[in-house]
């Protein structure tokens, strides 16, 4: 099956998700190979029981650090527990798992675990694929709040804290003086909406390395389309395949 990356910087909603499984063709996509792995550490998912997999984010957005990832997780699959991360903050509501706050540079590689189990198969199904919704979202640390002609400027880089950072709205500095972040890597900043107009980019800065911005840019591995189906994906999304349990 052939797959099409779906830029970063542009957000996967219903409606493209919806014309990826009808089979229809997406504009301006390039070819690429899925770059979200996942790792069984050489065990065998086998049904009704339980395993634990790792998935494994092989790059960040353009280039970007990854500072969250939302997992869905597939149906008929009970009991996830996701694996605590020191420097990310875990959530989840039963059917997602969200790791967040934490920086994963673009040409470095981390294990996400989740421990789960598996569904007994129908009767006769010896093997059985699931697939692992994935949305990795990279630089979502600084928002832009504008009240008439006052606008603040919130950020939070974790990773960072107590550093100086230079921030600055298209690539012109924002501040005179650098911003010293605080113990938990959050900022605030006053300012004009003249100096942040809508639309424009705010982005901080460690040493002349983009460290975080207000665009988020997002990498999405969709669902697989229903049995049968010849439709294309954007970006497969990890799967695991399930061997179902051997009688005793």
């Amino acid at each position: 099956m052939s797959s099409f990356k779906i830029p970063c910087r542009t957000l996967v909603g219903a409606g493209t998700a919806v014309a990826l499984a009808a089979g229809l063709s997406v504009l301006g996509a390039s070819s690429a190979s899925a770059h979200m792995g996942v790792d069984l550490h050489g065990a065998t998912p086998t049904a009704g029981s339980g395993s634990t997999i790792f998935l494994r984010p092989g790059h960040g957005c353009d280039g970007d650090a990854t500072n969250a990832m939302t997992v869905t997780i597939p149906d008929g699959v009970t009991s996830a527990k996701a694996q605590q991360k020191a420097g990310w903050k875990l959530t989840s509501d039963g059917t997602t798992i969200t790791w967040s706050g934490g920086a994963l540079p673009d040409d470095e590689f981390d294990d996400f675990g989740i421990k789960l189990t598996w569904p007994k198969l129908a009767d006769g199904v010896t093997s059985q694929k699931f697939y692992f919704k994935t949305v990795q979202t990279c630089n979502a640390e600084i928002a832009v709040a504008r009240s008439g002609k006052a606008a603040t400027v919130t950020g939070k880089l974790p990773a960072y804290a107590g550093e100086k950072v230079a921030l600055f709205v298209d690539g012109i500095p924002l501040t005179m003086r650098d911003v010293t972040l605080a113990s938990d890597g959050t900022f605030t900043v006053k300012t004009t909406s003249a100096k942040v107009p809508d639309g424009a980019d705010v982005t901080a800065e460690l040493n002349g390395t983009m460290i975080g911005n207000s665009i988020a840019g997002t990498d999405a591995w969709l669902e697989i389309p229903a049995a049968g189906s010849t439709a294309s994906l954007a970006m497969p999304a990890p799967s695991v395949t399930v061997v179902a349990a051997v009688a005793k």
